[in-house]
């Protein structure tokens, strides 16, 4: 049993047969999600606009984006499902699986919020707890200096930028 599971750590593979089947599942998929990103890719550089704000006011330019990281990721699950190994995808992936964990909870939460203490409070709130949470160092003075001096800037920026400037209505 032990040489079973040694195999596994050290193969990444579970018995005869059961490997090819997953790369070749992650083969399909890839490639897949790269025709339909090829295809979203495609229409969104054709969509119409006018106006004189060239490609940054184009109705496509958020669809391209987003095509254009399907077409990149789905390339690299392709790849890494014939045996191609990324240097820079070994970093360790449980501590990003759980950043991204806390990010988008703090990210629900902030929009849960929001109409209830309103747009500065909760932006304020939010980049507070995003410093906190994400340095490696936690004594007084970073807490006070830096983050709540660094949040309470940003929060009067972005209320600046949007409620000013742009003219968007806030919570």
């Amino acid at each position: 049993m032990q040489e079973k599971s040694r195999e596994v750590a050290e193969t990444g593979r579970h018995g005869p047969g059961t490997a090819k089947r997953d790369s070749a599942s992650d083969f399909f998929a890839g490639a897949a999600i790269f025709l339909i990103g090829a295809y979203a890719l495609y229409e969104s550089v054709n969509m119409p606009f006018s106006g004189d704000s060239g490609v940054w006011g184009s109705p496509g330019l958020t669809p391209g984006l987003i095509s254009a990281v399907l077409l990149l990721l789905s390339a690299m699950l392709m790849f890494r499902s014939r045996g191609f190994a990324i240097k820079a995808m070994s970093l360790a992936i449980h501590t990003e699986i759980r950043r991204g964990g806390i990010t988008f909870v703090l990210i629900v939460a902030y929009i849960a919020a929001l109409p209830w203490i309103g747009y500065v409070t909760a932006t304020f709130v939010m980049l507070f707890i995003f410093q906190i949470l994400f340095t490696a160092r936690r004594n007084w003075r970073f807490v006070i200096v830096w983050a709540f001096g660094l949040s309470a800037i940003l929060t009067a920026a972005l209320y600046y930028l949007f409620a000013e400037i742009f003219l968007i209505p806030l919570p």
